[in-house]
């Protein structure tokens, strides 16, 4: 069976690759306890057989899993569950919704629009973003929450400038990465730095962190055709989520 004709009958033939929807099947298993940590995942031969796909997609699967660091590869032994906590992870390489690694990691997600501004960019924005300084931009402050609980508070500049208005109006409502999907600005790559941060100007609310200890990630988004779609400025609370880096080998 080819890797394009290939389904699993609960999978769809969206946008998401069959990779990415047998990880997410798998995540789900672990993150229900049919696979406790330390204890080892099927084969890739067997995993192949229950989803009907090729042992490719499998391995796509497996390094997606890998990189959240929720299972260890040991070479000539298998695949094992890793003993992850109770804290969110996410891979640093990869660029995915924040809430939806929420979800995927058994906790509740929610996201609170604190304000929304249309406006004109201001000159950093605009250089990262690669408009003219003035350019009309979507400018959003918005908590993130795991079952009630503020993980982190973002900060994100869209460029607007000829955007439908009822496109506009949505941003904040729902999944960004939604609305930028159906506007045709669905990032595919992004250009990101981690910096330490301590301010107790960030965050607002009864939950806005006492000492005001964050992780900044600080990254501009690229839609396939290379142009900037987004910049964010996302303050992760310290000791509520955790990134994982895969060590290559």
């Amino acid at each position: 069976m080819s890797e394009g004709s290939e389904i699993h009958p609960g999978f769809t033939r969206a946008r998401v690759s069959l990779g990415r929807q047998v990880a997410e099947a798998l995540r789900a298993a672990i993150m229900k306890g049919d696979y406790a940590p330390g204890s080892r995942l099927p084969s890739e031969t067997d995993i192949s057989e229950t989803f009907q796909v090729s042992r490719v997609t499998v391995r796509t699967a497996i390094k997606m899993l890998e990189s959240q660091g929720l299972v260890e590869v040991r070479h000539g032994s298998g695949t094992y569950v890793c003993d992850f906590g109770g804290r969110i992870r996410a891979g640093a390489q990869e660029l995915r919704s924040i809430s939806e690694t929420i979800q995927e990691m058994g906790f509740v997600p929610r996201t609170e629009l604190h304000a929304r501004d249309v406006r004109p960019a201001t000159e950093d924005e605009a250089e990262r973003l690669g408009v003219e300084v003035g350019f009309t931009v979507v400018a959003m402050e918005r908590a993130i929450y795991a079952d009630n609980e503020v993980v982190a508070y973002s900060f994100d500049v869209i460029p607007a400038e000829n955007l439908p208005a009822r496109f506009v109006a949505r941003f904040g409502t729902g999944s960004m990465f939604s609305v930028l999907d159906e506007i045709g600005y669905m990032p595919t790559r992004a250009l990101a730095e981690l910096h330490p941060v301590q301010s107790s100007e960030i965050g607002w609310g009864p939950q806005r962190p006492e000492r005001g200890l964050f992780l900044l990630l600080d990254q501009v988004h690229f839609d396939r055709r290379g142009r900037a779609v987004v910049y964010s400025k996302t303050y992760f609370v310290e000791g509520r989520f955790q990134f994982v880096i895969l060590r290559t080998r």
